[in-house]
């Protein structure tokens, strides 16, 4: 039963909705190394788990020419609309993935091929019975493991305080990762702004930032 959902799940992830020449596509027998991922080597990759419609990614692409941004995202109508942008600037360092990342992330690409990797907003299932689907979790941190090299940066945003509250005491517990600077943030401004994020500010909610740095494997 186990084995035919993951092949159910790997042949969900196997297929691109439409065509375009942006898409990755992920395969059970091979990883995608750093090779397969653009046509030209890239000095550093980022990859953007959940990007939405794409907004904080193309900026971050338009600053950064010499960094590969992968983008894993479900959603059709925000990839449709990520495309557009990704055309709109002529941009050569941005792919997509049509996958959810929470299916088998570390399965996907190859060892340490991601120098950055951010987390923006992910679902905070507060109800009680539902908090077993949240992303972060010890499984997710081993894949963070995986597929940074140590010193790699993960961040992190939610706007739901015990939820930033679990992830802050995941790091405090594991012996692989270190606070960047601060254990917690109420401010970023290396990173764009997302919709959602300008959306919960002019809700007056408070942001929650969490960044931390890989140091041993």
């Amino acid at each position: 039963m186990i084995q035919d959902l993951e092949d159910k799940l790997w042949s969900i992830a196997s297929g691109i909705p439409f065509a375009s020449e942006y898409f990755l596509q992920a395969s059970p027998v091979r990883k995608l190394k750093k090779d397969n991922l653009f046509s030209k080597e890239f000095e550093t990759y980022f990859l953007e788990l959940g990007s939405g419609w794409g907004e904080v990614a193309i900026e971050m692409a338009r600053q950064r020419p010499n960094t590969g941004f992968v983008l894993m995202e479900k959603k059709f109508d925000r990839i449709r609309h990520t495309i557009r942008g990704i055309e709109r600037h002529s941009l050569k360092n941005v792919k997509i993935l049509c996958v959810n990342f929470n299916w088998f992330l570390e399965d996907v690409f190859e060892d340490r091929v991601f120098s950055e990797i951010l987390l923006n907003f992910p679902d905070p299932w507060p109800k009680k019975r539902h908090r077993k689907k949240r992303t972060m979790n010890l499984k997710f941190l081993h894949s963070l493991q995986t597929l940074l090299p140590e010193g790699g940066k993960f961040s992190f945003a939610t706007d739901y305080g015990p939820y930033a509250r679990r992830v802050m005491r995941l790091f405090r517990d594991s012996k692989s990762f270190k606070p960047e600077v601060e254990e917690l943030r109420l401010e970023r401004m290396e990173f764009p702004v997302s919709h959602f994020e300008r959306k919960k500010r002019e809700e007056g909610k408070r942001i929650y930032y969490i960044d931390q740095i890989l140091i041993q494997k």
